[in-house]
């Protein structure tokens, strides 16, 4: 699998921005439970599970993310869905203390993270070989690793420094992954193997001399 995500320039930033965008999305939805337990909001499981149906609104948007990849712009939708969950995390910052701007910070939010994972899975699959397989393992493990970091996180950033820490975290990941955008949208670009590599595609049969 290592081997297969190294053959493919492509591969690699795209299960680094990935991981990092699932990693912000985990640790958002970890912690807003524990602000909305708190005052001033002090609601209840079933309230906050209704909120959890505004992210539902987001997840449906972002089902048109493949079709961007299709017209050739999934490296710059990539890059704007990074800023919109940048954006979103600062919004949810300063509106810690209203519903309505929670509510749509969890649309924009939903629609950042998802589009970012439908992008890179779809980036992915349209790379050359048989070992799609092989990288979708690569894209489905990152992201686990990425989800449960966050998770595992959000615990002790809300003890540490509540909402303000979370914010922080969640801004700095999603800084690290434009980073990571900026610096190699050139190789997200390509679908071929990298130097030095062959890809998986099985060689073309050769014309029988006449």
């Amino acid at each position: 699998m290592f081997t297969t995500v190294a053959h493919h320039r492509a591969a690699a930033p795209t299960l680094a921005i990935s991981a990092a965008s699932f990693a912000v999305f985990s640790m958002f939805w970890t912690s807003l439970t524990y602000l909305l337990t708190a005052p001033p909001f002090s609601f209840s499981v079933s309230q906050i599970g209704l909120l959890g149906l505004a992210g539902l609104a987001g997840a449906l948007a972002a089902r048109r993310a493949g079709a961007l990849h299709d017209r050739g712009w999934s490296v710059p939708a990539t890059g704007l869905a990074l800023t919109l969950l940048g954006l979103s995390l600062a919004a949810a910052w300063a509106g810690s203390d209203s519903v309505v701007a929670l509510v749509v910070v969890v649309i924009a939010l939903d629609i950042a993270a998802q589009s970012i994972l439908v992008l890179g899975q779809t980036r992915l699959f349209a790379l050359p070989g048989s070992a799609r397989s092989r990288l979708n393992t690569a894209f489905v493990v990152s992201n686990f690793l990425g989800g449960a970091l966050g998770s595992a996180t959000a615990g002790p950033l809300w003890s540490a420094g509540g909402w303000t820490a979370i914010m922080t975290a969640s801004l700095a990941i999603t800084l690290v992954g434009l980073a990571v955008w900026t610096l190699t949208r050139h190789r997200l670009a390509h679908t071929t193997a990298a130097p030095g590599h062959p890809t998986d595609a099985p060689a073309e049969a050769p014309t029988p001399a006449r």
